[in-house]
């Protein structure tokens, strides 16, 4: 591309303890074919000494499109508004340090986005695996509205609340910031650029690679919590907007819920881990159970899977853990077979 279009791509990267996939971030953005760009470096401080600040210095002296902003490591979203903060670009992208690009993903974004008259366009993804790499389904070229974007969200079957996947019109950000004391921090900030952009263009083209990194049991066990938090308040920013997906954000919400149920009947009821804080969740996970429970016959997006699950967690909780544990060990016997 000969990038005579006189627009700037601000390219955000949050770099903390990632020094061993740096190296190949770094070239995957300097080497992008749209060359009119700006490559803000977000490099935190924290007390574990890396080379993450060397390695960004090294290739800052090669390429002067690339701006450092080293600072104390106080998360993943203060990280991404302090590179909203030094960005000067028409657009913004986002391009983490553990993953990488497409040599054309900011061209193809920036090219979808014009055609269609865009203020977000979204692109599709591999999934990195230890020993294997799997992209998006392909899929036609569409242009959304918020609300069929909000009801793709909820039904997992395309783009997601990541803001790696996206190149925004820079304006979008305008009065938006992530929050600095939460995890997941980009779903509380996705649905309102949506509904502020108001014209969104996906292609399912795989441009972006996400490393699939293994997380600690406990993360895990935490992280449905922050799911369920995060998304019972995007659920209801998105049916201020579109109330017609009412049934869709119950049968939604209903999967969280049961998760963090499933999560607490193996690794915290009746453990040292059993305090009073996860026995109080728990009574709220299951009191949204028996909500849901008085429209759950006319509620069509609430399949028979769930159904079942959710009366096993509130008459039979010992045949879901016994139910879960299976899944759980089945899960694991495949991972080593694969």
């Amino acid at each position: 591309m000969d990038n005579k279009t006189g627009e700037k791509i601000s390219v955000i990267s949050i770099i903390y303890d990632v020094e061993e996939y740096l190296p190949k971030a770094l070239e995957s953005m300097t080497e992008q074919s749209y060359k009119d760009l700006e490559i803000i470096l977000v490099v935190g401080i924290g007390k574990k000494e890396t080379k993450d600040l060397e390695i960004c210095e090294a290739y800052a002296a090669k390429d002067d499109r690339i701006k450092i902003v080293a600072t104390e490591a106080r998360g993943t979203g203060d990280a991404r508004n302090k590179g909203l903060d030094a960005a000067t670009g028409d657009y913004i992208a986002f391009i983490d340090g553990d993953d990488w690009a497409e040599k054309d993903m900011m061209e193809r974004l920036y090219v979808n986005l014009k055609e269609h008259d865009a203020m977000i366009s979204v692109c599709g993804k591999f999934s990195e695996y230890d020993d294997r790499s799997e992209p998006d389904p392909a899929a036609p070229v569409r242009v959304m509205d918020p609300a069929s974007s909000f009801e793709m969200i909820m039904r997992g079957t395309g783009f997601f609340f990541h803001c790696w996947d996206k190149l925004f019109e820079a304006s979008v950000f305008e009065g938006l910031r992530f929050p600095d004391d939460r995890y997941l921090e980009d779903r509380y900030v996705i649905d309102k650029a949506i509904a502020k952009a108001g014209r969104i263009v996906y292609d399912t083209a795989p441009l972006y690679h996400y490393r699939v990194r293994g997380n600690s049991l406990s993360r895990v066990r935490d992280m449905a919590e922050y799911n369920t938090d995060a998304d019972t308040q995007f659920c209801e920013f998105a049916l201020g907007y579109a109330p017609g997906l009412k049934d869709l954000a119950a049968s939604f919400l209903l999967y969280d819920h049961l998760t963090c149920i499933q999560n607490y009947l193996l690794y915290f009821k009746g453990q040292e881990t059993d305090t009073a804080r996860m026995q109080d969740k728990y009574k709220e996970h299951m009191e949204y159970l028996r909500v849901v429970g008085k429209d759950i016959k006319h509620n069509p997006e609430i399949g028979r899977s769930l159904k079942i699950k959710r009366y096993l967690a509130l008459y039979a909780p010992q045949v879901l853990k016994i139910l879960t544990k299976r899944h759980v060990r089945q899960i694991e016997n495949d991972k080593k077979f694969q």
